[in-house]
């Protein structure tokens, strides 16, 4: 009898324990405060909703949305623990796990937006590019990344049969000079692809660098930046996880469905000037993807990476460890 009573006991200290777990997300507690890192431009766009009703998703999770420059400074906060999620460029992710940083891939929120732009009538191909010089905002940069790929992939070599010239990095300054007629060939991503076809009478979009690519891998496009949270945050808070995770696929529909109201968000929320964000919004190809399911996709663009340069996804190819 005495047996029977303290494995009763022991089942009633077990189930209590559990349900404390979970209780302790529940509306009984203050609200969770989730520290969330966006950079300026598209990448951050696909977010935006997070930031409406001050941050309130639910009634246990607050979130706390801040926009930084570049990729540098999200990835030293998520490295520090100050941030729990970040939007960033796919390869960054994979940069950050190869480095050790306790970070899951949660999910895809953009596939490709990138396009060749120029005043030259007679590049209607690839192999046009032979002999030009063409303007990529950024050594390293996916515009840079995808420019080298594509290249090698079409029998062409970068800084012989076509120079790739990084001498402008921010791609809105590469933008005016499309626009102003003082560069004729340039790889950019949206909003500033929209931007120069909405002013400069001259500059059309002459490679769909997304249509490149699918023929080169059977792969419909390639996911241009991705959702991931902290390793600890995933393993603690799984209730606010999953609520993160459903606010945010709600908040892409929304930008997608409404993109006026989305640019002022955007503007608002300091990621971009509506004025560019709204027009750019349809182009963006702004997705949500739960990792699990894009898991192919991502895999497939690492390897075409890693495949013409290791360093630019941290070495190796991520195991499946990378993904929730």
């Amino acid at each position: 009898m005495k047996r029977l009573v303290s494995v009763l006991l022991a089942i009633m200290i077990v189930t209590f324990s559990l349900g404390a777990q979970a209780v302790g997300e529940t509306s009984t507690s203050p609200a969770l405060e989730v520290q969330f890192g966006v950079m300026t431009g598209p990448t951050g766009f696909s977010s935006v909703a997070l930031t409406l009703n001050e941050g309130k998703i639910s009634d246990t999770v607050h979130v706390n949305m801040s926009v930084f420059p570049s990729p540098n400074e999200v990835i030293a906060r998520l490295a520090n623990g100050e941030l729990d999620f970040a939007s960033l460029p796919t390869n960054v992710a994979a940069n950050l796990y190869n480095k050790g940083v306790k970070v899951k891939l949660a999910a895809v929120i953009g596939n490709g937006m990138l396009s060749v732009l120029s005043s030259d009538d007679s590049i209607t191909d690839v192999q046009d590019l032979l002999g030009k010089t063409v303007h990529v905002p950024g050594s390293g940069s996916t515009p840079d990344q995808m420019s080298q790929l594509l290249l090698k992939q079409a029998g062409l070599e970068a800084g012989k049969d076509v120079i790739l010239d990084y001498s402008v990095a921010a791609p809105a300054q590469l933008a005016q000079l499309v626009i102003a007629g003082k560069v004729s060939l340039a790889v950019l991503p949206q909003p500033f692809v929209s931007m120069i076809l909405n002013r400069s009478p001259n500059a059309r979009e002459v490679l769909d660098v997304q249509d490149m690519y699918h023929q080169l891998s059977g792969f419909q496009s390639y996911p241009m930046s991705v959702l991931v949270v902290s390793q600890s945050f995933a393993k603690n808070h799984p209730l606010a996880l999953a609520a993160v995770l459903k606010a945010y696929e709600e908040s892409v529909a929304w930008v997608n469905a409404d993109p006026k109201a989305a640019g002022q968000a955007i503007e608002a929320a300091g990621i971009m000037a509506s004025a560019m964000a709204t027009p750019a919004i349809p182009f963006c190809n702004l997705v949500f993807v739960p990792s699990q399911e894009a898991k192919a996709d991502v895999q497939a663009y690492f390897s075409f990476l890693h495949g013409f340069n290791p360093a630019s996804i941290g070495g190796t190819i991520p195991s499946d460890d990378l993904y929730l």
